[in-house]
This record gives structure tokens, sequence and C-alpha cells, in this order.
């Protein structure tokens, strides 16, 4: 399961670089000075990306890890088709014949179904939950909040630039090296996160 993680997670990490290659490459052009924001927008679109890659390594460790989690963490998952944490024995009946780690694993994959991480601390308790030492990885969080944030922001407000006015833009600038260090913080946190499991 660990090298399958890996694996999707190199391949999706190579695209976020492409992305940001191809701006280099094919947008930038030549001489100083800010790019518009139809040039930059393949930055955004590596932003979000870049998120989506960090998330599917988090939820893949979650669907392998979770069913194993101890009792204080498992109560805080819903049985599968339900909402309640408390579980009666009518509830129970709709899953007859399955095992007790059959219902384990299909309530913590349909929670999962469910879960995105927007901030560093849901990232931490999900690393808890799990098991796994976040004192380690306490570098990497301001970057990727930092990154976190950003990518809210293009999702949810097109990147819009706050501060509008002489010498602002209204699309929020951004650039390849911010990528650059984005995209390396987060190649550092999967590699010390999957060094644990």
């Amino acid at each position: 399961m660990k090298q399958e993680i890996t694996q999707r997670f190199e391949r999706n990490i190579a695209r976020v670089k492409n992305l940001v290659s191809i701006y280099r490459n094919q947008l930038a052009g030549a001489g100083q000075g800010r790019r518009g924001y139809q040039q930059t927008d393949v930055l955004r679109a590596a932003t979000v990306l870049l998120h989506a890659a960090l998330e599917d390594v988090l939820r893949s460790l979650a669907y392998w890890k979770l069913p194993a989690a101890q009792a204080a963490v498992l109560d805080q998952i819903p049985i599968v088709g339900g909402t309640a944490m408390k579980i009666s024995l009518g509830t129970l009946s709709a899953h007859r014949g399955k095992s007790v780690d059959d219902l384990i694993k299909a309530s913590t994959d349909a929670s999962l179904e469910r879960s995105n991480y927007n901030n560093t601390g849901e990232v931490s308790s999900l690393l808890l939950s799990m098991g796994l030492n976040t004192a380690p990885l306490a570098p990497y969080m301001a970057q990727m909040e930092e990154a976190m944030k950003r990518r809210h922001r293009i999702v949810h407000r097109a990147d819009e630039n706050p501060n509008v006015g002489r010498g602002n833009h209204w699309v929020a600038s951004i650039s390849p090296l911010t990528l650059d260090t984005w995209i390396g913080n987060t190649e550092r946190f999967v590699r010390d996160v999957l060094a644990q499991v």
C-alpha cells in the first residue's frame, strides 16, 4: 500500500511540476515585470493540483490505517449508512453477516468519502488519529498552511486581490518560485509522513 501511495504521489507531483514548467517555458515570456493573470492561471491550477496531491496521500493513508485506529478515534466515526455515533441493534441489523472488521472498514471508508483537509490543524488531527508523530512534521506546517490558504482563495474567490488600486491588479500575483517552494515543502512533508508508516 505504501508503495502505491508513493507512486501515485510522484505521478501527481510530476503533473504539478509540469504545469510550472509550461508556465516557465511557454507563458512567462522574456523580460522583467508581472505577467497577466491569463498566463499565471496555470500556476493557480498547479496550486490546486498540489493540494489535491497532498489530500490524496492523506486520504489514502487514512483508508489504510484508520480501520485499525484506537477505539477513541473510531468512536468519532459514524457507522456506515448512519450519522449517529451511538449504534442501536436496529442499525446493526442492516449489516447482518458482515464481520466487525468489515463494518469498521466500510464505516471509515464512507466517512473518508466526505473528508477534506483545508488547514494544517485538520492535517495534524488526521495524522494523530492514525498514530503518527506530528512533532517532526512541524517545520513543514507554516508553508503548507500558506499554500492551503492560497488554494482556498483560488478555488473560492477566483484569487481575487483584496488590495485593488493603483499598482495592484484585480487578481493576486503568483510566481513559479512560490510554487517551487510549496512543491518542495510538500515533497519533504510526504516523505517524512511515509517514513512513519
